[in-house]
């Protein structure tokens, strides 16, 4: 009855299993090699099942635990499928080890294929024998033993250095950005100064500022004693800056006395000056009420006496320069 049953069994199988084909093998890198592998202790290798049939079957492998015995052990398991010209393949890839010396098996391998919603273990592989060596014994009295070599310096490269130099740049400049900062605070001074205006010259200031006040028209609206106060002041501020004459705090005639002494008088001037003040002196002091043509005529003694002033003061700077170019002999 056994026997029968036997029988039975291997003629469903091989009816079953018609058109395929079934692989076990050792291999490493891709080099197969065979049923017999041979390896030093740990070395790890692949355990390769495949399954090639006309149509893709389904197949079930052996799980890690169950190819892991006999002191053979499976460290992980991967399956692959690829199709040609020729069907369907199933590749079961095991990485494989041994930390036993001896020689090992597999034991029979068997695959299970999925027909009609029916697991059958149709088949049946042979085993496979895994050969472990030992480390090979080396004769320490003849080889040579030598110290561990000392670590190796690199040659410093350009950019190493530069970007050391780089940072050290950098750092220079925080500091004294910071130092900088910390100064311009202090002081409560502002950290960006805009650049002014180089100063306008004091004739050309002066007959701005006479003009503008013609404009304002003060004794026209009856502001007399303001026009010819402003008239002066402005004459005043122009012979300190153009003459170092600082007459804010003389009274007219300390004024026309200074001046007299002044290396840029000059008779027309003086004579304007002197008309300017005593009009507007009279108006001051006297209360005197000047005519229209009065008020237009102090104006002008203003702006004459400051354009001939500057004029003699052009004329004296080109006089010391000429003496200060050295003589040819």
């Amino acid at each position: 009855m056994k026997k029968l049953l036997t029988i039975t069994a291997l003629l469903l199988c091989s009816f079953l299993t018609m058109g395929q084909h079934l692989d076990a093998r050792w291999d490493t890198a891709g080099i197969a090699l065979g049923h017999r592998a041979v390896i030093t202790l740990g070395d790890q290798l692949n355990l390769t099942l495949s399954v090639s049939a006309n149509e893709l079957p389904s197949v079930v492998f052996p799980t890690k635990e169950e190819l892991s015995r006999n002191d053979i052990e499976v460290l992980s398991q991967k399956v692959d499928t690829i199709k040609s010209d020729k069907g369907y393949t199933l590749t079961q890839t095991n990485i494989a080890t041994s930390f036993e010396e001896g020689e090992h098996s597999t034991g029979l391998l068997s695959v299970q294929v999925m027909q009609g919603g029916t697991l059958l273990p149709c088949f049946t592989l042979d085993s496979l024998t895994l050969v472990v060596e030992d480390f090979p014994d080396v004769d320490t009295t003849k080889a040579e033993i030598k110290d561990i070599a000392s670590i190796m310096k690199e040659p410093y490269t350009f950019w190493e250095i530069f970007r050391w130099i780089l940072l050290g740049i950098v750092v220079a400049a925080l500091v004294w950005l910071a130092v900088f900062l910390a100064k311009k605070i202090k002081k409560k001074e502002p950290i960006i100064v805009k650049p002014q205006a180089p100063p306008t010259p004091p004739n050309e200031q002066a007959l701005s500022d006479l003009e503008k006040l013609r404009t304002r028209e003060l004794w026209q609206a009856g502001l007399v004693k303001e026009y010819h106060t402003e008239l002066t002041d402005i004459v005043r501020r122009y012979m300190g800056a153009q003459m170092g004459i600082d007459s804010t705090e003389m009274t007219s005639d300390q004024t026309l006395e200074a001046f007299e002494e002044s290396p840029y008088k000059t008779n027309d001037s003086f004579d304007h000056l002197r008309r300017l003040f005593r009009t507007a002196d009279m108006v001051k002091f006297a209360k005197a009420e000047p005519q229209p043509y009065e008020h237009d005529q102090s104006m002008k003694e203003a702006k004459s006496f400051v354009e001939e002033t500057f004029a003699k003061v052009k004329e004296q700077q080109e006089k010391e320069n000429q003496e200060s170019k050295p003589t040819k002999e």
